[in-house]
């Protein structure tokens, strides 16, 4: 690591500080139904500082702390699927997490909207997601429970996270227009 300046340490701080609630938020989408979202955050931060050295100063420090995040959050799925407890598919946490890394709204901003349009959605819908992303739960248990085929209720959370999606953007849109 090369010997960084106190101006230099100072700034790298100012940006590790500055981005510490959009960092928890990404954090946090890519986790959804999952605990451990601030041990993550943690974990981090550790590695942040420790990979300081590596950091260019005028570069997208964002894109570097979110790239960091994404590792330790894989590295969070590893150890909690070695103590057997189901996640949320990578590949899917991956894509609802697109907006709030490259994104420059705040992370309230979204998870007001993303908090507005679940308010939105059908009881049947909800209780599907809800049993989806927050239960221990199989989709083959709901099944059984709701009468539908696992592969109806798969089409239906694809149908849904596609309506989310639409509507949180949607919300934002309207949020910065003004409406």
């Amino acid at each position: 690591m090369s010997k960084r300046t106190p101006y230099e340490e100072a700034s790298f701080v100012g940006e590790l500080t500055r981005f510490q609630t959009q960092l928890r938020a990404y954090i946090i989408s890519l986790m959804p139904g999952m605990s451990g979202a601030a041990d993550v955050l943690q974990e981090t931060n550790l590695v942040l500082w420790e990979k300081r050295g590596k950091f260019e100063p005028g570069t997208n420090f964002r894109a570097w702390a979110c790239a960091i995040a994404r590792f330790e959050v894989k590295a969070h799925r590893r150890r909690e699927y070695r103590l057997g407890t189901t996640t949320l598919d990578e590949d899917l946490a991956e894509e609802l997490s697109e907006p709030l890394q490259s994104n420059e709204e705040a992370p309230e901003e979204l998870l007001q909207a993303l908090e507005h349009c679940l308010s939105r959605l059908s009881e049947p819908e909800r209780q599907l997601v809800e049993h989806r992303y927050f239960s221990k739960s199989t989709l083959e248990v709901f099944a059984a429970k709701s009468g539908r085929s696992v592969e109806t209720l798969r089409n239906s959370l694809y149908r849904i996270r596609a309506a989310l999606k639409k509507c949180v953007k949607d919300r934002i849109t309207i949020v910065e227009v003004g409406i």
